[in-house]
């Protein structure tokens, strides 16, 4: 059966960490277990969805070898926002106004 929280890949085992939107722009230490016990994972700032944080030794242990740990990170939104909170948002993207997350798509 599958594991609930990790994904076996050799040696290697992989987890989704969900952090939040702030998480990933300003950087955090988040808590996140592994098989023996929890460390303390470093988010760097200006992470993406999808980036693997790779965390050695964490991952299976053979007589040959020991695999690694992958972190493979999800933003996850806050539920609805308040009229604060779309405030801010609204600030921030007025803020970042030049900012095109789909600019490598090209012209239609």
């Amino acid at each position: 059966a599958p594991h609930p929280l990790f994904d076996i890949v050799g040696q290697d085992l992989e987890i989704v960490v969900p952090v939040s939107p702030w998480e990933a722009a300003l950087g955090a230490k988040v808590t996140v277990p592994t098989l023996k016990e929890s460390i303390l994972l470093t988010i760097p700032p200006g992470s993406q969805a999808g980036q693997r944080l790779r965390v050695k030794g964490k991952g299976l242990v053979s007589k040959k070898q020991t695999g690694d740990l992958y972190a493979v990170l999800k933003i996850v939104m806050p539920p609805k926002p308040d009229e604060n909170t779309a405030a801010l948002w609204q600030q921030l993207a007025d803020a970042q106004s030049s900012f095109d997350p789909r600019k490598d798509w090209g012209k239609a």
